[in-house]
């Protein structure tokens, strides 16, 4: 079967070449159309991506005091203060199924009186003592402003060893503790850069101050602290951002 071509090459001056010169100007302009499409695809691909880059927060565990619970608790803080930077929507794309977002003066004092303009907390009752109480994570957000351009988040959770472990204090405190670096590191893909313990010693309570540095944002290298204290209560777990490592 001889194959048909859409010209006729059998008609004078009716091959490619031909055309170019009968047209010259049509050729770059269709180009150029060609190329203005291309990038508006383009820019609505990124757009599209980033769009989709910050979801839900899903607490794929229970809150319950040991693993599950911390695991929850740092995979929140990855999604919320470090995949992406803090802007005014995005609260509302983390926000967990189950949970509300209210101002700090609506979590502490249970009403409005504007002393905390700039905030947004993922709070599970909207209160911080029934948080607390309940053994919720709390994700606290600094909105922000002009003299805090990048604004700020961090991720609490306080649970008493009681609500799931009748001898949480004596079977999970020492694992919890001696542990707590090692998981850091593993779900955040952190670095230690404190200086660590130099003995790790039996105790009724334990409680530390550590800093890390991990990647945020895709490719930017961050900071954050994490404050932790574990008793013969509970757990009582408070992980930072401190923002991006200036060179």
């Amino acid at each position: 079967m001889r194959a048909v071509s859409l010209i006729d090459s059998s008609e004078p001056g009716a091959g490619p070449q031909a055309l170019m010169k009968a047209a010259p100007g049509s050729f770059t302009e269709m180009a150029k159309s060609i190329l203005r499409a291309l990038q508006s695809c383009l820019l609505l691909c990124c757009m599209t991506l980033h769009a989709a880059a910050a979801e839900h927060i899903v607490f794929k565990y229970g809150h319950t005091a040991d693993l599950r619970g911390l695991a929850n608790v740092l995979t929140a803080f990855r999604s919320a203060c470090l995949a992406e930077p803090v802007t005014a929507s995005l609260p509302a794309q983390l926000l967990p199924d189950g949970y509300r977002i209210v101002t700090r003066a609506v979590h502490m004092w249970g009403k409005e009186d504007g002393s905390f303009p700039d905030t947004a907390i993922l709070s599970k009752t909207g209160d911080e003592d029934g948080d607390i109480a309940g053994g919720y994570p709390i994700i606290d957000f600094m909105l922000p402003t002009a003299k805090l351009p990048d604004g700020a988040c961090s991720v609490r959770w306080k649970r008493r060893w009681a609500q799931d472990y009748p001898d949480g204090a004596s079977r999970l405190s020492l694992d919890m503790a001696a542990s707590l670096a090692a998981r850091v590191s593993y779900y955040l893909d952190a670095t230690l850069t404190s200086k660590p313990n130099d003995i790790f010693a039996i105790a009724g309570s334990y409680s530390d101050l550590t800093t890390w540095r991990t990647g945020c944002r895709a490719t930017k290298p961050c900071r954050f602290d994490v404050n932790a204290r574990f008793d013969q209560e509970g757990v009582d777990l408070t992980v930072t951002s401190r923002g991006e490592v200036k060179k």
